[in-house]
């Protein structure tokens, strides 16, 4: 069975959100869990934000920024490639 750590925001544990938490393996990539601690879906993905109405905003590659000022103690992603996912891992497609 693979661990999984809590995602570390806000200097603690990931906030659940829309019944859903974000978790990250060993390599950094990220994943969601629920409110009971079950893997949902697993860590794949580069960054992803909380899941919000159902849905969860993501991205399989792109680069940590610091935010200028902060002195290293605050960064962002920066991707060309987000898109959507929902509560079970699929893309969601927008017409």
């Amino acid at each position: 069975m693979k661990q999984y750590s809590v995602f570390q925001y806000d200097n603690g544990d990931d906030y659940m959100q829309d019944g859903m938490y974000r978790i990250v393996d060993k390599k950094g990539r990220i994943g969601y869990a629920d409110g009971d601690g079950r893997t949902v879906i697993k860590p794949r993905f580069a960054f992803g934000f909380p899941f919000e109405d159902g849905k969860a905003k993501v991205t399989d590659n792109g680069t940590m920024k610091e935010v200028p000022g902060s002195g290293g103690e605050y960064h962002y992603w920066e991707s060309d490639e987000w898109y959507y996912i929902d509560k079970d891992g699929n893309r969601i497609e927008y017409n």
